[in-house]
């Protein structure tokens, strides 16, 4: 699946190059991670670093350059595209590929009133990687695509719910929060620091197989990724929710106090 540039300038290996030059390339088996830029900080980004070599090992890959290169290039790339607000996606399958893509972040509304989603049963290949895989992905977007669904819940073969075909998911249950084992679901970093708040805020949180048939049991549910940050659900297929939950609106605004933290701490870095 070729993923697109947007912007002037995307990098390659080492080097800043002009989009125009881009040749589009099969990225199936590839690692990859998606990062959020906000007023031209990339957020979290040493987490996300950290998965990124983390995926290389799992994957059998090696990265030839390091940490602190990936860093210096990505800054690179945003100070000469001079964009303070997007998506980056950093690559690799043989050489390493660096560059804005197009995003949509959730309305105000959605975040007001939730999102609907859909069921899809399938099932990643080593989920803890963060590997394209051609596809899960084509599936998931038909199934967006003809629904109309903010985002599909990847089902195993035990009908176990997983994980979103691009995010985490979570339920609450009372003043418990609900989610896959981290075992079979990819370490999402939103999902990381909506475990950490929670564990300050003294919310329980319980890893554990969950089937389909739960889901009428739970109060609440939400998913959480790098675009979304942290999204209530209304509706899964026929379950419904209450996406105005204590619980989820709690952990929403210290989610964004956290994302306004890092800014302030990294604005003094540059």
């Amino acid at each position: 699946m070729a993923v697109i540039p947007v912007h002037k300038f995307f990098v390659f290996n080492d080097e800043i190059r002009q989009t125009e030059v881009f040749i589009p390339g099969e990225n199936e088996g590839g690692i990859y991670e998606v990062l959020r830029v906000v007023n031209g900080i990339p957020l979290f980004l040493e987490d996300h670093l950290k998965r990124f070599y983390n995926s290389a090992h799992l994957a059998g890959k090696s990265i030839r350059f390091s940490e602190n290169q990936i860093n210096l290039f990505l800054k690179n790339l945003i100070e000469k595209n001079e964009v303070a607000i997007g998506n980056v996606l950093i690559s690799c399958k043989i050489i390493l590929k660096m560059f804005f893509i197009p995003h949509i972040y959730p309305t105000t509304e959605m975040y007001r009133n939730g999102v609907s989603c859909g069921i899809l049963k399938a099932e990643r290949e080593n989920p803890n990687a963060k590997v394209f895989q051609t596809s899960v992905r084509q599936r998931a977007d038909q199934m967006l695509a003809e629904n109309g669904f903010y985002e599909v819940l990847l089902a195993d073969y035990f009908d176990h719910i997983t994980e979103g075909s691009r995010s985490n998911v979570f339920f609450v249950s009372g003043k418990e929060l609900i989610t896959s084992p981290g075992s079979k679901v990819l370490l999402g970093i939103t999902r990381q620091k909506t475990i950490q708040l929670a564990n300050e805020l003294n919310i329980p949180v319980i890893e554990r197989d969950l089937k389909i048939s739960e889901l009428k049991h739970f109060n609440a549910a939400f998913i959480t990724g790098t675009s979304p940050k942290i999204l209530p659900i209304k509706k899964i297929d026929s379950f419904t929710f209450n996406y105005q939950n204590k619980v989820v609106r709690q952990l929403m605004k210290k989610y964004n106090e956290l994302i306004a933290g890092y800014l302030t701490t990294n604005s003094k870095k540059i």
